[in-house]
């Protein structure tokens, strides 16, 4: 299972947001959103970033359409 801020960013990788983006927007660091994605990724079995793209689990939110 996901936390909520791993979910966040993977929502947020939907969008076609960069990592800077996603640390910006989520205050956090560049290296903390990394690590989320290197969890999102491991936990839910993907190879990387385009994977995660693919994904219909994490909806893209209306106001990031």
């Amino acid at each position: 299972m996901l936390t909520p801020a791993e979910a966040e960013v993977a929502r947020l990788v939907r969008t076609g947001l960069g990592n800077k983006e996603i640390a910006t927007r989520l205050a956090m660091a560049t290296r903390t959103v990394e690590l989320h994605l290197t969890r999102v990724y491991r936990k839910l079995g993907l190879s990387g970033r385009r994977e995660l793209r693919g994904t219909r689990w994490f909806p893209v939110p209306e106001d990031l359409r």
